[in-house]
């Protein structure tokens, strides 16, 4: 069965709502920054480098527990049947607090790093 063109009157409509859910993923893939900071190997970094590391780290830390959004999802659909032709858009979103495990590992790489700050001398000694 061959597949009906999309009638005219709704090309248009058809193509701003494809190019939003493009929009809108790219958008949802831009995400976190979680899995590049903890590939970085903070112990070879220089006083100057480590400080503006941890800066990061604190920024994503900030980033990911203050969303309280989860996953984003998007959908896009096209189809036709007989001489009827339709098309949708869904978006789904998860709200689960945050990045979960990436959260924690943020939060212990970032405790890491200010230990250390401290052994370098770049952070006074924690209070006890």
């Amino acid at each position: 069965m061959p597949v009906m063109p999309l009638p005219a009157r709704l090309f248009r409509p058809a193509l701003w709502l494809l190019l939003l859910g493009f929009a809108a993923g790219c958008a949802a893939s831009a995400g976190s920054n979680a899995g590049y900071l903890l590939e970085q190997d903070y112990q070879r970094m220089n006083n100057a480098q480590l400080t503006a590391y941890e800066q990061e780290l604190s920024d994503e830390v900030a980033r990911v527990s203050g969303s309280g959004a989860g996953n984003t999802s998007v959908g896009i659909g096209l189809g036709s049947w007989g001489h009827h032709g339709g098309f949708g858009l869904g978006v789904g979103q998860t709200l689960d607090g945050g990045g979960g495990a990436a959260i924690m590992e943020l939060y212990e790489r970032r405790d890491a790093v200010r230990g250390e700050m401290r052994r370098r001398g770049l952070l006074p000694a924690a209070a006890n």
